[in-house]
């Protein structure tokens, strides 16, 4: 990946599937087939553990340790495909398919499968992909008609994913792999869910329609009433727009947000359409800018520039964890633990529809030599306060685009 290094001086720092009318993405036909379907202030990189610690108060409790003694006594660890897993394996290939549900995109889906199905080609894998709040309709509508037919899940929130193991919505496995991840990093009693990824967002400009010194610098130059009508964001069903609206109301109050609206900002479902907009020209600055896109945007070389202001960037992390009931059991234990492996994070963190951090112990640099920790991370702390505020931000962002 050293040929990414060119992202660096890019900084500043003072897929081909398309969606369907559900919002849904599925996949073409290649290896990976698509299935039908008061806080505690801003969160550096090296304080990420303590989001996880606050959210640990309010979720699961006192079942940790009996959870980590049976279900780690009961399991038994081979290697497959490089890696240590605790499932059946031949089960697995019995099985013969893994179903992944997940918030990316359909070529970021596309990507994880036909790597995990080099490595153990016996199994088919299938991917549903739809942005968040979508994403979560579909799978807690499916559960209530009883029908049970994702294996494994990724959330783009920690809110959405605490609300799923509320809910019963995962199963308990005790992965090998958790050796190599913080307990702030995985789900409280482990076994749900881990932080597979964390994605955060900064601000990004055309080169061609904005000069660097008209560029903004801090979010709030992005309020200059010489942008309006030329700012981007995501709809109201993306995580991370949610957490950028939280994080930056939580710096700046209501009034950031309430002057960001007459900017009369884009939205769009995608950070693919975000970044194809920009690259354009069609947009001159994008609002909510997340790294892995404009990583992918900077390998095309396209005219575009990414600010991260010092006052922050919001991040939330990505959480990956198997269904309860799901219909290829030992297929979803081996795919969990073959994303959790040093072999999915580094596709995690190198595949160019992806892009992530990892908070994996012996991850590497992420492509341009960057760490999570060279980045000061909003993460939301105070879980009841995030996700009380879900309604508010649906509301006034929907009234914000015009859609109420």
């Amino acid at each position: 990946m050293d040929g990414h290094r060119a992202l660096r001086p890019d900084v500043d720092q003072p897929g081909g599937e398309t969606a369907g009318p559900d919002g849904i993405e599925r996949g073409g036909p290649h290896l990976c087939q698509a299935t039908n379907p008061s806080d505690a202030g801003p969160a550096r990189g090296d304080r990420l553990g303590e989001t996880h610690r606050v959210v640990a108060r309010s979720a699961a409790g006192t079942g940790r340790r009996n959870a980590a003694a049976g279900l780690r006594s009961g399991t038994k660890v081979t290697t497959a495909g490089g890696i240590e897993t605790g499932a059946d394996v031949a089960a697995a290939e019995k099985e013969g398919e893994v179903v992944f549900y997940t918030h990316d995109s359909g070529a970021a889906a596309a990507a994880i499968c036909e790597a995990f199905q080099k490595d153990f080609p016996k199994i088919k894998a299938r991917y549903v992909s739809a942005q968040n709040g979508n994403l979560y309709s579909k799978i807690l509508a499916e559960r209530q008609a009883g029908r049970h037919e994702a294996d494994a899940i990724q959330f783009s929130d920690l809110g959405t994913a605490i609300d799923f193991q509320k809910k019963g919505g995962y199963e308990m496995y005790r992965s090998p792999q958790e050796k190599y991840y913080s307990t702030d990093h995985l789900s409280d009693p482990p076994g749900y869910f881990f932080w597979i990824a964390m994605g955060f967002c900064g601000l990004a400009y055309n080169t061609d329609r904005v000069k660097a010194a008209d560029a903004p610098k801090r979010w709030k130059d992005v309020l200059d009433p010489k942008y309006k009508g030329m700012v981007s964001c995501k709809q109201a069903n993306s995580g991370m727009q949610f957490t950028e609206w939280y994080e930056l109301r939580k710096l700046y109050g209501d009034s950031f947000w309430k002057a960001f609206s007459k900017q009369k900002p884009h939205a769009v479902n995608s950070r693919v359409q975000l970044f194809d907009r920009l690259a354009s020209g069609d947009d001159g600055i994008c609002a909510m800018a997340e790294w892995a896109g404009y990583a992918l945007a900077q390998q095309k070389k396209a005219p575009i520039k990414f600010v991260a202001p010092p006052d922050g960037v919001p991040a939330s992390p990505m959480l990956n964890g198997i269904v309860s009931k799901a219909p290829h059991p030992q297929a979803a234990r081996l795919s969990h633990d073959w994303q959790m492996s040093i072999k999915g994070q580094k596709l995690i963190q190198e595949n160019p529809f992806l892009y992530y951090g990892s908070v994996h112990k012996e991850a590497p640099p992420m492509p341009g030599g960057y760490r999570l920790s060279d980045f000061k991370l909003l993460v939301p702390t105070n879980m009841t306060a995030f996700l009380g505020s879900r309604k508010q931000f649906n509301s006034e962002w929907n009234q914000m685009l015009g859609l109420l």
